[in-house]
């Protein structure tokens, strides 16, 4: 667990925004690779992505501010924007970055959907980056479990500097299992559920790459397929969580709800958009 990489004088490197930083950037650099392949300008490729990644940020942060408000105060306003720390909610990035997108394209003269076809596989690489980050930073953390890759966090992180009284889930354990104490120095194995979704999200970028390449449909249907697999992984997913998740109805955590959303109203895409351009072609 290591939230900090290193300072540099007054400039701290913490891993959470390293990491998507370097998924942005790794993305971006396949993105434009095909779209020149695509014939699409990868200049306004490039510009888009960058304009999607602040409007995705701030999305996911403002959605993480109503699920964790009490995570947020005003005696820390720089806590509100520090998403380098991490306190973000996926769902909340793709309405604002897409809706931005489809206006940004439209009035550069090019293809919404191709271009959703061009990027949309190396998004999940992007976001798989980010669960390093978590990792790293110590939050998204799973159950307990007693299977043999379970991983424990240190009582105290590997910080350059850290002086904090403990990780958080080596304090959730010692809140919540005796057998856990802070004369400990690490929590109970837990899942890895922050790698189990770098492996999904890393499948999930070859899986449209694949389909992209052997299949293909209609235009724009990774955006769709796209959610659909990561929806149903995440809802999957929620239930080898232990990081709190809010849950307000039945036994589902918000996340899985807004999982299952996203999923049920992908397939109504896919399906809207695969009748929508036969019936284009058709004219």
């Amino acid at each position: 667990m290591f939230p900090t990489l290193c300072k540099i004088g007054p400039l701290t490197v913490h891993s959470y925004g390293l990491m998507m930083a370097l998924g942005f950037l790794t993305s971006l650099y396949f993105i434009q690779r095909e779209a020149r392949r695509a014939g699409l300008d990868p200049n306004v490729v490039a510009d888009l992505a960058f304009w999607v990644l602040l409007l995705g940020l701030a999305g996911a942060r403002v959605l993480h501010i109503i699920m964790f408000s009490d995570s947020y105060s005003w005696n820390d306003p720089i806590g509100w924007i520090a998403v380098w720390r991490g306190g973000l909610v996926f769902q909340g990035g793709p309405p604002p970055a897409i809706l931005f997108g489809y206006w940004y394209l439209k009035r550069r003269n090019m293809s919404f959907w191709k271009t959703v076809d061009v990027g949309f596989p190396y998004l999940a690489l992007g976001h798989a980056f980010g669960r390093i980050g978590c990792f790293l930073n110590g939050c998204c953390y799973g159950l307990p479990t007693s299977l043999p890759w379970g991983i424990r966090f240190p009582r105290v992180p590997f910080d350059v500097g850290q002086d904090a009284t403990g990780s958080p889930p080596f304090l959730d354990h010692v809140q919540r299992f005796s057998k856990i104490s802070m004369n400990d120095q690490w929590s109970l194995p837990m899942h890895p559920t922050q790698l189990y979704e770098f492996l999904a999200l890393i499948a999930i970028c070859v899986s449209l790459l694949l389909l992209r390449k052997y299949w293909h449909p209609f235009q724009g249907f990774t955006m769709p397929v796209y959610f659909i697999l990561y929806g149903l992984w995440r809802f999957f997913n929620e239930y080898l969580r232990g990081d709190h998740n809010p849950t307000h109805v039945l036994a589902l955590s918000d996340q899985q709800i807004f999982s299952l959303a996203f999923a049920v109203l992908s397939v109504v895409l896919f399906f809207v958009l695969k009748r929508f351009q036969s019936t284009k072609s058709n004219l």
